[in-house]
């Protein structure tokens, strides 16, 4: 059975591009009340080394009441 309020379009998102050929992703997951835009400047810190390709996506989660806060709208 399929859930009819899922959605197929994809969540926005920080994408920071791999340097020279694509060859992995690394998906970063925020936490309650933030967006990907806070863990997108932990990309450059890392320093990995541009022949292994890496691509990051930092999604945004949707903004939504959260119970626990008093249903205070908020990225979950």
């Amino acid at each position: 059975m399929e859930n009819s309020s899922a959605s197929n379009e994809l969540l926005p998102a920080v994408v920071i591009e791999a340097e020279g050929t694509h060859k992995a992703t690394i998906i970063w997951l925020h936490g309650l009340g933030d967006s990907g835009n806070g863990f997108a400047p932990i990309a450059p810190e890392l320093k990995l080394d541009p022949t292994l390709g890496v691509k990051f996506v930092f999604p945004h989660a949707p903004i939504r009441p959260v119970t626990m806060n008093n249903v205070m709208e908020m990225r979950p």
